[in-house]
């Protein structure tokens, strides 16, 4: 693996200025557009020659639409309790129904009310297009995020980590169960059910408080979530620049805003969309600096997205092509940039890395402690290694003809 040591050894260099130089890159801040001033001229230097921005309107908190849905759910209370009419148990109906409803599109990176009341901000996106050797049969789009989230307590322990992800639930659960007792209410003149909307309240609250914290904490440095990504996505440009593959022309894609709902992606495809056929995969690289590579099989956070079979069956080949690199199938905690793609029905996976059990206190997740030292050299070159072979099967699959799943290499 001399190439590949070589590769991680300026992937490293990548991080360390991504994660130390600029340091936290928070969505629409001075630190993600210095990013992507970073890859940008990066890929110039490598002789990428179609490189430019994609300018667009993002938001820079990914707690303040939970802000929104929280505080209607508990406006809605407090007019239950402030007025004692059938009217008053409605409008705390609506006003939990909208929380609710809020919240739900939101973990599904979905349009909601709440969007309409963030202040926008500028992102941007940078796009570098590497050709084919020949005539490309298709296009491929190798992505990773610039931006970096926020250091909440809740993401400072493998317990918090657990403890985090069934209060997301129980918080959505809590202001749909209030909403339908307040509309039971309301129809029946039950004025009992007002006391359940007060007990549920306290989750209410507590889950508001949480983002509120949230939004207090710094940025973390993102060495691994995601400036590995961002320096693997670079070495492969590299090396396409050097080895253009034979059929398919690739698209680099470096999004903002993906730790604030994937505003970045979507305004990609909002875009660029029209660019591709059915047969156009997407791949996006995500915290894969430290651990064992892994691909994902689902992705979203309460909604779980099936990856589409094409890609499933890609990656399974790319890694039996490789028996000397353990890749793992796994489901994923959260969303990444694949599931808007996903969504839209394009062919897209997640790749990643896991981290075993014993070690998840030092995973650094979403932590100030995500810093360059606890990369891994080695992780690097596996993913570079795996990625490099699933695009090469990306290049010889025969398409999908009539609609079907082909895989047969060409002869």
């Amino acid at each position: 693996m001399t190439d590949n040591t070589q590769t991680s050894k300026v992937g490293l260099q990548h991080i360390k200025y991504l994660a130390e130089t600029i340091g936290g890159r928070g969505s629409c801040t001075e630190g993600e557009r210095e990013a992507g001033t970073y890859v940008a001229d990066q890929l110039h230097n490598m002789g990428v020659s179609q490189v430019h921005n994609q300018r667009f309107l993002g938001v820079a908190s990914t707690y303040r639409p939970y802000v929104l849905a929280f505080s209607s759910a508990l406006l809605g209370t407090i007019l239950v309790w402030s007025f004692d009419t059938q009217v008053a148990l409605l409008l705390g109906s609506i006003l939990n129904a909208l929380g609710a409803l809020g919240m739900w599109a939101e973990t599904d990176i979905s349009p909601s009310w709440m969007r309409r009341f963030i202040p926008k901000r500028e992102s941007l996106n940078v796009i570098g297009i590497l050709p084919a050797i020949k005539k490309p049969n298709r296009k491929a789009v190798l992505c990773a995020h610039l931006d970096t989230h926020r250091t909440p307590v809740f993401y400072s322990s493998p317990t918090w980590h657990k403890l985090f992800g069934a209060l997301v639930a129980a918080g959505l659960l809590s202001m749909f169960i209030t909403a339908v007792f307040y509309g039971l209410g309301a129809v029946l003149a039950w004025d009992w059910v007002r006391w359940i909307g007060l007990g549920l309240a306290s989750m209410v609250i507590f889950s508001l408080s949480l983002c509120i914290q949230a939004d207090l904490t710094p940025h973390s440095p993102g060495a691994n979530d995601n400036a590995s990504g961002v320096a693997a996505v670079l070495a492969i440009a590299d090396r396409l620049v050097q080895t253009p593959l034979e059929n398919t022309e690739v698209w680099t894609v470096f999004t903002g805003c993906e730790e604030v709902g994937a505003y970045g992606m979507q305004s990609f495809l909002d875009t660029y969309a029209a660019n591709f056929d059915d047969e156009v995969v997407f791949l996006i690289l995500d915290e894969v600096g430290f651990g064992v590579p892994k691909f994902l099989s689902k992705d979203g956070i309460i909604r779980r997205y099936q990856t589409h079979p094409l890609a499933m069956e890609l990656a399974s080949r790319a890694a039996r092509s490789l028996p000397e690199i353990d890749v793992l199938e796994k489901t994923g905690i959260a969303y990444t940039d694949a599931l808007v793609a996903t969504k839209r029905g394009f062919i897209a996976l997640s790749i990643g890395t896991h981290v075993d059990s014993h070690e998840e206190e030092v995973s650094h997740w979403h932590q100030m402690s995500d810093t360059v030292e606890t990369i891994q050299p080695a992780t690097l070159e596996k993913i570079h290694t795996f990625t490099w072979a699933l695009m090469k099967e990306i290049d010889q699959w025969k398409g999908l003809p009539n609609g079907k799943l082909n895989l047969e290499k060409k002869l």
